[in-house]
């Protein structure tokens, strides 16, 4: 059972699925800062959104260290990997900040959405520093 579980795991590693992930996350979080959204029930719960940030910011940075870390054609280690995703992340974050104000006049740069963002990639950062060895591991394995 695990060596099936392990070889699902493996093909869903592969670099195709790892850029087709990188690509439709990084355009979910594109869209999710520039996007006008109406919502038609006006409940609002105090830092829900800084929240929003957070998780969303965590789960991009799981997926670009995923991309860099298990894709075939890169032979990078766990650092490199590591840095590179959190960097493009908190650059990215930074930039939908500033393009928030630049082209759109409905919504706004807020330091503590990128304080929420940069929370969620340190976060992820000790949570994939915690699964280090592991993770190597498995990379060795494929």
């Amino acid at each position: 059972m695990t060596y099936y579980l392990q070889m699902g795991i493996k093909k869903l590693l592969a670099h195709k699925y790892l850029l087709g992930s990188v690509v439709l996350y990084t355009f979910l979080i594109t869209w999710a800062s520039l996007a006008k959204f109406v919502v038609p029930i006006d409940v609002e719960v105090k830092g829900s959104d800084k929240i929003g940030h957070l998780i969303a910011y965590f789960i991009f940075t799981i997926v670009w260290f995923l991309f860099f870390f298990f894709s075939e054609r890169r032979n990078e280690n766990f650092k490199q990997s590591l840095t590179k995703a959190s960097l493009i992340c908190f650059f990215y974050g930074g930039l939908m900040e500033l393009l928030q104000t630049l082209l759109t006049n409905y919504r706004n740069s807020d330091w503590y959405d990128v304080l929420a963002n940069t929370s969620g990639i340190i976060i992820a950062v000790i949570l994939l520093k915690v699964f280090e060895n592991k993770l190597i591991k498995f990379n060795k394995q494929q």
